[in-house]
């Protein structure tokens, strides 16, 4: 499997968002790269993947979902973002809400298993940063958008955040097994360079 990193520097917030490649299918985690972008690679895209519905993840989820009538999965308590401005934050931006193909939104529960084709991810609720923030895990691969960074971890003062429960979902990512970090911002990290990182954020939030 090989994992592309796209990262829009054209907007407001520099957001990762990844490109799983296998053959000529690709499975995307964040909607934060342009269709434009996402094109270059050539594949089918079969499925998108969000960690949470803030605006600068799922900013180009609807023009990528029409093209490719891809479903889309997200958790449940996090769905409800795709259409509130307030919720996905782009009130303080630009206002805007997804108006595609609503049939083809999926949600998961915590510990599902997506078999997507060729690719197998199990989803990880980790609240806190909004109530329904998720970590995927592919092949001791871990793509935590916004709930930890390499150096840090996501803020809990917006909207449907929590300090408390993103206290829990720091302990449970800190016992999780993976080898390579991907965060929703930033550069790529390890487990052993985040058992500090994770160590001192929770001493932070007591």
């Amino acid at each position: 499997m090989q994992i592309i990193t796209l990262t829009d520097k054209e907007n407001v917030i520099e957001q990762n968002t990844y490109l799983l490649l296998k053959d000529n299918e690709g499975i995307l985690i964040d909607a934060g790269a342009s269709l434009k972008e996402i094109k270059k690679y050539n594949v089918k895209i079969i499925a998108i993947l969000l960690t949470h519905s803030h605006f600068d993840h799922i900013l180009y989820l609807e023009e990528i979902q029409k093209y490719y009538n891809c479903p889309i999965f997200i958790s449940e308590d996090d769905k409800q973002g795709l259409f509130n401005t307030r919720l996905n934050l782009s009130i303080i931006w630009k206002s805007f809400k997804f108006n595609g193909d609503l049939s083809l939104i999926k949600t998961f529960k915590d510990n599902d298993i997506l078999n997507l084709n060729e690719f197998n991810f199990k989803c990880i609720l980790t609240p806190g940063h909004t109530l329904g923030s998720s970590c995927f895990l592919i092949e001791e691969n871990l793509f935590s958008g916004d709930t930890l960074f390499a150096d840090s971890i996501g803020r809990a003062d917006f909207p449907n955040s929590s300090q408390v429960k993103q206290k829990s979902s720091l302990e449970r990512l800190d016992k999780l097994n993976y080898n390579i970090l991907y965060p929703g911002h930033g550069r790529t990290s390890t487990k052993q360079e985040q058992k500090a990182n994770i160590e001192f954020w929770l001493n932070q939030l007591n």
